[in-house]
C-alpha cells in the first residue's frame, strides 16, 4: 500500500503526487476519468519519453544526462523516481551566476543535437518538423484575431516564416523543456522530467528555443537567455543551415509566448507580456544575431 505525502496536481486531467512507493519517495501521475483520450495517450508517450531518453543516456555516457525510472506503470497511471534537487536555475538567478549552470544545460543540448533521430513517433505536437513553418502562419493569425499582434506584425512573421519550412530538420527532443521545471541537477548530471510532449521528429532546436523563451519571459535579465543561446551556438555543431532552422523554432515559439503572456496575466497572474512584446520586436527584424 503506497501512502500520499503530497499532491503536486489534481484538475479533472491528471492527478500527480508524491507517494512512498516501497520505501522509496516517488512520483505517481494518474489519469483521471474525465481526462481526454489525447491527454491519457500523453501520459503513454511520458512513459515513452522516459525510456527513450533513458537509452539516450546508457547509449551516451558522457552526456552526463540522468532520467528518473520508471517503477510501475498501468493503463491509466504511472509510478517513477522523485527526482529532488536544484532547478538549473532559478527564476531570481543573478546572470553572473545563470551563465555557467545554463552552459552546462547548453552543452547537453549541443551533444543531443548530434544524435540522429530514431524511433517509432507516437506524438506529434507544435514541435513537428513538418508544420512547424505553417503552425507560424497560423499562430500568427491567431494572435492577430484575439488583438495580441498588430497586422503588420502578423505578415511579417509570415513573411520571415514562408523562406524558412525547407530548411527544417528532424531531432530529438524533450519538446517542453524549461530550465526552471524540467531540468534538474542530481547527482552530478542533468536529470530531465515531464516527458509529455516529447518525439524523435521535432524540429531542430525546438529545446533550445523552448528554453530560451521561458528564459526570456521569467528571467531577471534578458541577458539570461542572450547568454544561455550564444553559449549553446559555440557547443553546437555548425549544421547546415543552422541559423535559418534556429531563427524558425526561435519565431514560432515567440508567437505561442505572445498567447502564453496574454493567458497567464488573466489566468495566472503573471506579468510578462512587455517581455513578450519586445523579443517579438527584435525577432521580426529577421537577425538571429540580436537575439543573443
Amino acid at each position: 500500500m503506497t501512502e500520499t505525502t503530497r499532491i503536486l496536481q489534481d484538475n479533472e486531467i491528471f492527478k500527480v503526487e508524491i507517494i512512498d512507493w516501497q520505501g522509496k519517495k516517488a512520483v505517481k501521475k494518474t489519469a483521471k476519468t474525465t481526462a481526454p483520450e489525447s491527454r491519457v495517450a500523453r501520459l503513454k508517450n511520458d512513459v515513452y519519453g522516459m525510456e527513450f531518453f533513458a537509452d539516450l543516456a546508457k547509449k551516451h555516457p558522457h552526456f552526463g544526462l540522468c532520467v528518473p525510472e520508471v517503477y510501475e506503470l498501468a493503463e491509466n497511471y504511472y509510478t517513477r523516481e522523485y527526482i529532488e534537487d536544484q532547478p538549473i536555475v532559478r527564476e531570481s538567478t543573478p546572470p553572473v551566476d545563470a551563465k555557467p549552470e545554463l552552459e552546462k544545460l547548453a552543452r547537453l543540448l549541443a551533444d543531443i543535437d548530434r544524435v540522429e533521430p530514431y524511433g517509432e513517433v507516437r506524438f506529434v505536437g507544435s514541435s513537428n518538423y513538418r508544420r512547424l513553418h505553417a503552425s507560424i502562419s497560423e499562430w500568427a493569425d491567431e494572435n492577430l484575431g484575439a488583438g495580441i499582434i498588430s497586422q503588420d506584425q502578423t505578415e511579417k512573421a509570415k513573411q520571415i516564416a514562408a523562406n524558412l519550412g525547407e530548411y527544417l530538420r528532424p531531432r530529438i527532443a524533450h519538446g517542453d523543456m524549461s530550465p526552471y521545471k524540467h531540468a534538474y541537477f542530481h547527482g552530478g548530471q542533468i536529470a530531465l522530467i515531464d516527458f509529455e510532449n516529447f518525439t524523435p521528429e521535432a524540429a531542430r532546436y525546438f529545446d533550445v528555443a523552448w528554453s530560451y523563451t521561458r528564459l526570456w519571459s521569467f528571467a531577471v535579465s534578458t541577458d539570461v537567455p542572450k547568454q544561455f543561446l550564444a553559449s549553446f551556438l559555440d557547443h553546437a555543431e555548425p549544421a547546415e543551415h543552422r541559423e535559418e532552422q534556429l531563427f524558425a523554432v526561435i519565431l514560432q515559439r515567440t508567437l505561442g509566448m505572445q498567447y502564453d503572456a496574454f493567458y497567464d496575466v488573466k489566468n495566472k497572474g503573471l506579468h510578462y507580456q512587455d517581455r513578450a512584446a519586445e523579443l517579438l520586436s527584435l525577432i521580426l527584424k529577421g537577425d538571429l544575431k540580436l537575439l543573443y
